[in-house]
């Protein structure tokens, strides 16, 4: 993880208050000195999501999810700690640290920035020239796809069929023509410069914060390409997007991902109300476009075309899908159709219909392979048989090699017996041997030292004033490093928040938040309330000890064991002392 000065990130902290930033993507009702809403990340009837102004964290008491601000930012916004922080940074004006000085990363951020908004603006010209007269044609063309009314939606446009239409523009716009290539919106050759996108609708492809990176364009009669991309630009590298992903992003609670070839399946089913669909710009689906995916979702629906390279694109689709621990389903789209064609022509509810009836990534494997032979000739059965069980012994999961092994038997006659010899199993009942531990399903209460490491952390001073009461008190290796890092920041001078203490421990955020919400007992101070969790640690550590040290004697000599009593006296002695200092406070 990056490491900011605490200076800077108190400071980022500091300008990005954690109820102002939540509050711009869930509604805040204040209750008492906490704020409520519900839950982000989860459907929920009553309000489980608590803000702490004070604190500077945030908690759901129902997905156990929380930290600071930073922490709400990488579930929101689906980024790693680094991008989040740039985010807010972002938000408030603040130049990231070690870039502060660095004046080719200045130019090279000053002039990716005004690309996007030379994009931006091409985007709108496109736009408004689909709904001036010229763009009647464009119109039409949309209206008879059935997509007209999602123009807005995704920004729709129209090229003219003129050579220059967009350089002249974007000249009037006081771009240069370097500016222009360096995007991929204008070429030049032997001196004459000409646009790159001629009569075609266009479709403004954006990154997943929103911003114009490139377009791709459809022409509107039979002529050739039928889609014109973006190449590779200074803004724009296919492998690292997909189309529509900034909008599907946003959806609350969002369980999956329908993934399509091209922006025309989007469009299509978004206008007929599907609106969890993106697209991988055609059917060489890339590693970091999976990554991609799995940031906002682990469900994916695969709805490549039916023809035969979407089939082709289907089968690689799923190795990198499910190599990125991706659940992944297949649309199986009928005669050959593609999903807008389909849902131009069936609609809304006759595609979710097709989704229930989806295959698994292996299913969809093992129905091509089928069809590669004759299941009426023995030969090929059993030359289809061992191939498909080839398939499915790469599968890690020992049930799901027992399920298809049965599906298997089932297509050829073949017995599950002789399956599981090619494979190399013995039989069915070695398939899934496995034990559940049900002390993993009991929930975990918040122990003593959770609570005063907690207490710490809200308030640092209370180390200030007695570091020596907490020395050597803390077991778990987080809480001996939190203790640590408090310990060393005031030795500097420095008396940390509960938020840069939360910051610096992201990875778990949500533990300490838990913790955090434990309240001091009413009528106690801090001080007294730190001295008291502190024995109740040291009284648990004791007891342990004597228990452990009675479970031992059993195996003991005599002389040991008689050392071993003494021992267990001690203690007894030390227990009774701290329990009976107890009562008498």
């Amino acid at each position: 993880m990056a490491r900011f000065s605490e200076e800077w990130l108190a400071q980022l902290l500091d300008k990005n208050d954690i109820a102002d930033v939540i509050g711009e993507y869930v509604h805040l009702e204040k209750k008492g000195t906490r704020l409520w809403a519900a839950c982000p990340w989860h459907a929920e009837r009553n309000p489980s999501f608590c803000v702490t102004p004070e604190k500077q964290m945030f908690y759901c008491f129902s997905c156990k999810k929380g930290g600071s601000v930073i922490n709400f930012i990488m579930e929101q916004e689906k980024m790693s700690y680094l991008e989040a922080v740039q985010f807010l940074a972002e938000r408030v004006g603040m130049e990231m640290p070690e870039v502060q000085n660095d004046e080719a990363y200045q130019k090279k951020k000053a002039y990716t920035k005004r690309l996007q908004e030379m994009m931006k603006e091409l985007a709108l010209h496109y736009h408004e020239n689909l709904l001036q007269p010229e763009g009647k044609i464009a119109r039409e063309y949309l209206k008879k796809r059935k997509i007209s009314n999602v123009i807005r939606t995704y920004g729709l446009g129209f090229a003219k069929d003129t050579y220059d239409d967009a350089y002249r523009f974007l000249s009037a716009k006081g771009y240069s023509l370097r500016e222009m290539m360096d995007a991929g919106v204008v070429r030049s050759k032997e001196g004459k410069n000409y646009d790159f996108f001629r009569n075609r609708v266009m479709f403004p492809i954006q990154n997943v914060f929103g911003d114009v990176i490139a377009f791709g364009g459809r022409v509107m009669d039979q002529g050739e390409p039928k889609y014109l991309n973006s190449g590779e630009t200074y803004l724009f590298n296919k492998r690292y997007h997909l189309y529509a992903l900034n909008q599907v992003r946003k959806k609350r609670d969002l369980k999956s991902i329908v993934l399509t070839e091209g922006y025309m399946d989007v469009v299509g089913l978004r206008a007929v109300g599907v609106d969890n669909v993106v697209a991988s710009l055609g059917t060489a689906l890339t590693k970091e476009q999976t990554r991609l995916i799995k940031k906002y979702t682990n469900r994916v629906y695969l709805c490549y075309d039916g023809d035969g390279a979407g089939i082709h694109a289907s089968l690689r689709a799923i190795d990198l899908l499910q190599a990125e621990g991706l659940k992944t389903s297949v649309i199986v789209m009928p005669d050959g159709l593609d999903p807008d064609d389909f849902a131009k022509a069936y609609g809304k509810e006759a595609f979710l219909a097709l989704m229930k009836e989806s295959i698994t990534g292996m299913e969809f494997k093992l129905k091509i392979l089928r069809s590669e032979y004759n299941m009426e000739e023995p030969d090929q059965v059993v030359e289809y048989a061992t191939k498909a069980v080839e398939l499915v012994g790469g599968l890690e999961n020992e049930i799901e090699k027992e399920r298809y092994i049965r599906q298997i038997s089932n297509d050829t006659k073949l017995s599950e017996q002789s399956l599981l010899r090619q494979m190399g199993k013995k039989n069915p009942s070695e398939m899934h041997t496995f034990v559940v531990n049900d002390r993993e399903l009991i929930k975990k209460e918040v122990s003593e030292e959770e609570k005063l490491i907690a207490l710490l952390m809200e308030r640092p001073y209370l180390v200030q004033k007695n570091a020596q009461l907490f020395e050597g008190i803390f077991q778990q290796e987080l809480h001996k490093k939190i203790f640590f890092y408090i310990f060393d920041e005031i030795k500097r001078g420095v008396l940390p928040t509960c938020a840069e203490l939360l910051s610096v421990f992201s990875a778990n955020s949500g533990q300490l938040a838990e913790a955090l919400h434990q309240e001091i007992p009413e009528g106690t101070s801090a001080e007294d309330y730190a001295e008291t969790l502190v024995k109740r640690v040291k009284i648990s550590r004791l007891k342990e000890e004597r228990e452990q040290l009675i479970g031992e004697m059993q195996k003991m000599d005599a002389a040991q064991r008689k050392e071993a009593m003494k021992q267990v006296s001690a203690l007894n002695v030390q227990l009774h002392r701290m329990n009976d200092h107890f009562f008498r406070r």
